[in-house]
């Protein structure tokens, strides 16, 4: 079985996340997408607590069977380098076959992550396109612009955010007032 990680804050997961999980699993050989919910990413400073953000991804993702949320990171040190939830997963599930996904705007600063170089030799990496479509994508026919920071800033200036959440996701976010400060 070839699953794909897609990693990430989720701060908070929108429709974007689901969409392009659903695009990989319709236009490649990945049989499930796994969202890796990072506890703290190196890169970013404000997050919302780890296990809200799980409890938004859980809801978001209840009627998508081939899309899960994986919290592998949860037990590890702060923090944390995909390049070691890459090995930690590789041992822990040494039948299952990874890919990663990842934006266009990721891809290009891959060299500044830890370890890129065993991530590009041991990972197929599929990238979703941010800005611009390319002929050489899976995903030739739609750009994925939808960012966290923008439904956080709408939350936070008062402005919808209804076309780019779940129903039920905007439903928490409004009744525990999440992102409102």
């Amino acid at each position: 079985m070839i699953i794909g990680l897609f990693f990430g804050s989720f701060n908070p997961i929108h429709n974007g996340h689901i969409d392009i999980s659903n695009e990989v699993i319709h236009k490649s050989d990945i049989d499930k997408v796994w969202m890796v919910l990072s506890p703290q990413s190196p890169h970013k400073k404000e997050v919302l607590d780890k296990n809200i953000r799980l409890e938004l991804m859980k809801v978001a993702l209840s009627k998508h069977k081939n899309i899960s949320v994986s919290t592998i990171e949860f037990d590890m040190l702060i923090p944390n380098y995909t390049c070691n939830t890459l090995k930690k997963l590789s041992i822990e599930f040494p039948s299952l076959r990874f890919k990663i996904i990842m934006g266009d705007d990721n891809y290009k600063k891959l060299k500044e992550w830890k370890d890129y170089k065993y991530i590009i030799s041991n990972f197929e990496i599929i990238v979703y396109p941010r800005n611009e479509l390319s002929h050489k994508s899976i995903f030739s026919e739609k750009i994925f612009n939808i960012s966290s920071s923008k439904i956080r800033s709408n939350i936070r200036n008062k402005k919808c955010i209804s076309d780019y959440l779940p129903v039920e996701v905007e439903k928490k976010i409004i009744d525990y007032k999440l992102y409102f400060k």
